[in-house]
């Protein structure tokens, strides 16, 4: 399993628009593209976490734009999604932001 770590600040009245966006992605790279899930935590001090998982580092590399997205292989409410993800991210940049980690699973207990 590959399992990847968004970490990341927002403003509390970015929150509900954040999440309603997160939603429509995971859906879709659950149903589409072979993600087994993702969950996103809310900690102190406007910090979150998103925890996404997929069977392989291959699979998710093949479903993820990366550096691209959103790319017009998505569907439209996908991108539109990604690109205000995006946008929420451009208005926190007074608020510290982490990279992402990418993270090979060597025991789970968690499935």
């Amino acid at each position: 399993m590959f399992s990847v770590i968004y970490r990341f600040n927002l403003n509390p009245q970015q929150e509900a628009p954040y999440k309603e966006c997160w939603n429509k992605v995971v859906d879709y790279f659950k149903k589409e593209c072979g993600a087994l899930g993702s969950i996103l935590h809310r900690g102190e001090n406007e910090m979150w976490l998103a925890y996404s998982c997929w069977p392989d580092k291959a699979t998710r590399d093949a479903a993820w734009p990366g550096k691209e997205a959103p790319n017009k292989k998505l569907p439209e409410e996908v991108r539109i999604a990604i690109e205000k993800m995006q946008e929420i991210a451009a208005e926190n940049q007074d608020l510290e932001q982490y990279d992402e980690i990418g993270l090979e699973a060597v025991e789970n207990k968690l499935f």
